[in-house]
């Protein structure tokens, strides 16, 4: 009888209230061509009916159960029970393409040192060919790209668990971006990279657009903060003042794409004050994008141009932060 080899893959799934949707996101795992060594289940205090979706799941999971505390508490608690040599990462609402691990481990047992490692993304439910890795397909990415917004999804990444373990894993306090705040730390200790290749799939799920936008707001402005109190700026004045700027031309889409044109325009203005020097073009689409924003609010303002209602996802793509926050339950 021939035994399937295992990657030493621990795949830690958070959940809260996602019964209806964790089936497919388990049926994803169990469908890698090289599958995983464990998958870890973690509870997040759910009130549905995920322990009967899960029943059919039971011998081939380990299930974990906790007091809701938030999907980072979830998280870690997935990392510290974990077995295996390297964590990988799948919320409850997305799903992999069935050469996610293989593709991935590829990668990493010939780059050892590469920490961290995520892939591209993709809408689903439409299930894209994926066929060999090309010469080009790993990007290295550096810590000054972090620190602008959020190039590597949750759902894609593969870690290795020492490094997660040096990182301290996730901020539990942070509401939204601390995907973004666990990178930059974990590109601190050792390189970070992501896979060319659509191995992730997404699925947008439609929350209280407040929540997101406060959330976002606020775990932004948190995370910034903890870059100056753990002297991160040191050597890089110019770079400090493009993030702020940055995050507040990120904010300034949000509030326009939610219909909140004064809102968008103030936090234009503080862009600007931030770093009134243009951004580079791979931090944006197109040239000039603040000027063109400033003149979009305007217009709205005076009524003189329709609103162009856009989800929070949307508006992402276009300030380069890829996608929609979903905020710590």
């Amino acid at each position: 009888m021939t035994v399937t080899a295992r990657a030493p893959v621990s795949v830690v799934i958070p959940a809260y209230n996602s019964g209806w949707l964790i089936t497919q996101a388990l049926d994803s795992v169990l469908a890698q061509t090289l599958p995983a060594g464990e998958i870890i289940i973690v509870d997040d205090g759910s009130t549905d009916d995920l322990q009967r979706h899960l029943q059919t799941y039971r011998s081939r999971v380990l299930y974990l159960h906790q007091s809701n505390q938030g999907v980072s508490s979830a998280r870690n608690r997935g990392i510290w029970e974990s077995k295996c040599d390297f964590v990988a990462f799948l919320d409850a609402d997305d799903v992999w393409h069935p050469r996610k691990l293989e593709l991935q481990m590829e990668v990493l047992d010939k780059n050892p040192e590469v920490g961290l490692l995520g892939t591209s993304i993709f809408d689903w439910p439409t299930l894209p060919t994926v066929d060999r890795i090309s010469g080009n397909a790993m990007m290295p990415m550096r810590w000054e790209q972090f620190v602008l917004k959020t190039i590597l999804y949750t759902s894609s990444v593969v870690a290795r668990r020492s490094v997660l373990r040096q990182a301290e894993g996730f901020d539990i306090s942070l509401r939204c971006s601390e995907d973004r705040d666990l990178w930059l730390r974990m590109a601190e200790l050792s390189q970070v990279a992501t896979l060319n290749l659509p191995l992730t799939g997404y699925r947008f799920v439609p929350g209280s657009l407040s929540q997101q936008l406060d959330a976002l707001k606020e775990g932004g402005e948190k995370v910034l903060r903890k870059l100056n109190q753990r002297g991160a700026w040191k050597g890089r004045r110019l770079l400090r003042h493009k993030a702020h700027s940055f995050f507040n031309y990120q904010c300034s889409y949000e509030y326009s794409a939610h219909g909140n044109q004064a809102a968008a325009l103030a936090a234009l203005m503080k862009a600007f004050a931030w770093h009134p020097l243009p951004y580079a073009r791979n931090d944006v689409q197109g040239r000039f994008a603040r000027l063109k924003r400033l003149a979009v609010y305007l217009l709205r303002m005076m009524r003189l141009k329709s609103h162009d209602s856009r989800s929070s996802r949307q508006s992402r793509l276009i300030t380069g932060n890829q996608l929609s926050p979903r905020p710590n339950q």
